[in-house]
């Protein structure tokens, strides 16, 4: 009968380290925000566990203190008292144990125990359910931080003071999540098909949205739509029609002279009380919004954002103007291309084949690198100059000669005077 005590005893034990072993693996692996979110709904359970968690030296160990009394007590209960019931069972049925063998077989057969009820389904409960297993468990564990305070203490100064002696300092940036790190979370979420490939692709955007300079995604001087302020009054509303823009720069005979931006709603606004023939275009100028080619384009959305502009000049280093942006073209960099009604697909990528594409000169580096999966440095900007500084020169004429990029080849097909206009893309296997 006293046998039947002691293995309800260490059975017990082995329920306690069990317990103690799932409330460890809940707390370490409770989601923050889903947590945080019990508590802004109220839960006090939830309160006390955000409490708790931010103390983790102190629950870890008296977690561990509990574990490894539980362990201690158990081996050591069945070790003595089960070990000559053994030797004495076995020796019935013809075979001799020493006491010491005995003692490591009920060892042995107690770590399976413990290992398979006390360690390993505990935790894999904990794993699936880490919430729930650790509000269950809060109260105990409160009870036994009390309790094993004295020796909690002492384990953290021995062990702070042999880690000093070691000459071992913690490393603040371990415990900092670092951009890669969320990076992989997001590849890993795409895998486990928690969001789909647009999702993913707008997540990766936000994380190179403040490494983008301005310049880059601009739209260049050369393809600014913009107007001559002393234009003939009928000319300038044909332009004004023929533009797919509600925002349009004014310039004073060249357009580094820029006067201003003319909103289309103030010209129809004024049409209405005066007359299309009589609108005062120089009234409607509205000051433009200056800013260096440089910057980079979460500093100027924020910019943008809080002094109300849509669109913003950009200068060059010697205060001619290099370009225009929008704050559409700055969502554009996280959303991808946005179209309205107006604005037709892009055409600076023709497909002509499976894996043959007819491509714009002019095209922006960042687009190019974004459509066909390269990494190529954006300075020059256009693939037209990319091409050019490579040869050394602006050719005036074809040549077969081809350029490889990464997987690409690249080949000029048509030429302007300054630039060159179209390539042939071949992607290679």
């Amino acid at each position: 009968m006293e046998d039947v005590y002691i293995l309800i005893l260490v059975f017990f034990l082995i329920l306690i380290n069990g317990f103690f072993a799932a409330s460890e693996m809940a707390l370490v692996s409770i989601n923050p925000n889903k947590l945080q979110k019990l508590v802004d709904e109220g839960n006090k359970k939830a309160k006390k566990l955000q409490t708790l968690s931010k103390d983790s030296t102190r629950y870890l160990s008296t977690i561990q203190v509990a574990i490894t009394l539980a362990g201690f007590l158990s081996s050591a209960i069945a070790g003595s008292n089960l070990a000559q019931n053994l030797v004495d069972a076995t020796a019935n049925i013809g075979i001799n144990l020493s006491f010491n063998f005995a003692v490591v077989l009920i060892t042995l057969v107690l770590s399976f125990i413990t290992l398979v009820f006390g360690e390993l389904v505990p935790k894999r409960i904990a794993l699936n359910s880490p919430i729930t297993v650790a509000m269950l468990s809060i109260g105990v564990l409160k009870i036994m931080m009390f309790i094993t305070r004295p020796a909690v203490w002492l384990l953290t100064i021995t062990t702070n003071g042999v880690v000093k002696l070691l000459g071992i300092k913690k490393d603040e940036s371990l415990d900092k999540t670092s951009e890669d790190e969320i990076k992989q979370m997001i590849r890993s979420g795409h895998m486990q098909g928690l969001y789909k490939g647009q999702e993913k692709e707008m997540l990766e955007n936000i994380f190179e949205f403040d490494d983008i300079h301005a310049e880059t995604i601009m739209t260049p001087r050369t393809d600014i739509y913009a107007i001559d302020i002393n234009e003939d009054k009928q000319d300038i509303i044909q332009m004004i029609i023929e533009a797919p823009y509600t925002r349009i720069p004014f310039f004073n005979k060249t357009i580094d002279n820029l006067v201003g931006i003319i909103h289309v709603k103030d010209v129809l606004i004024e049409a209405k009380k005066k007359n299309f023939s009589r609108v005062d275009y120089k009234k409607l100028l509205r000051e433009p919004f200056y800013a260096p080619n440089n910057i980079k384009i979460n500093v100027l959305f924020r910019r943008m954002q809080k002094e109300n502009h849509q669109i913003a000049i950009l200068l060059d280093s010697y205060g001619g103007i290099d370009g225009i942006i929008t704050l559409e073209d700055i969502l554009e960099e996280i959303v991808g291309n946005i179209y309205d009604e107006f604005d037709e697909s892009d055409k600076s990528i023709k497909k002509i084949d499976e894996k043959v594409y007819i491509v714009d000169g002019l095209i922006q580096i960042q687009d190019f690198n974004r459509y066909f999966k390269v990494d190529i440095n954006d300075d020059p900007e256009t693939l037209s100059g990319l091409i050019i500084e490579r040869i050394g020169y602006i050719p005036d004429k074809l040549t077969e000669e081809e350029f490889v990029i990464e997987n690409l080849s690249i080949r000029i097909k048509t030429l302007k005077k300054n630039y060159i206009d179209k390539f042939v893309v071949k992607v290679n296997d």
